[in-house]
């Protein structure tokens, strides 16, 4: 069974963060969406890419559960509409993040690995810079998560 909460935060991140330590290690995923002053549609995606050309960009940490004991890389997409961004723009747009690109694809966005024993509060910061930079309306300075855990 998977339970959904949502959660509203700024510049206080503290209870994103918990949020984010509570789908650690294959326990669930969030989504991470910028909050915008018009009311917008977040981008969705079905199998063949995005379902509209514009729209409030999302970034989505899926957490892997260990294989053998052995910890495993989380995913960290993220939904926009620029098409390909490109080594030198993500590795900007990271600010020195360590996560390794696994697709930067025209419709289906952007996919990076995290590492385990990254911290989570450079995870959500990359996950807010992303979906900032890379949104295609004004921005509130909140986001929202959506919080999924298995339980």
């Amino acid at each position: 069974m998977t339970t959904r909460s949502q959660l509203h935060f700024s510049s206080d991140r503290a209870d994103a963060l918990v949020a984010m330590d509570s789908v650690a290690s294959g326990k669930g995923w969030c989504n991470v969406i910028p909050g915008v002053d018009e009311d917008a549609k977040d981008l969705t995606m079905n199998g063949f890419g995005l379902w509209v050309s514009k729209g409030v960009t999302v970034a989505s940490l899926v957490s892997a559960p260990p294989r053998q004991g052995v910890a495993q890389p989380s995913s960290l997409g993220l939904l926009h509409t620029r098409g390909r961004l490109g080594r030198e723009r993500i590795a900007t747009l990271l600010a020195g993040a360590n996560f390794r690109v696994r697709q930067d694809h025209n419709q289906r966005g952007l996919l990076l690995d995290v590492e385990p024993d990254t911290p989570a509060t450079i995870v959500l910061n990359v996950m807010c810079s992303l979906t900032a930079d890379l949104c295609d309306y004004e921005l509130t300075g909140s986001w929202r998560m959506d919080l999924f855990v298995r339980e």
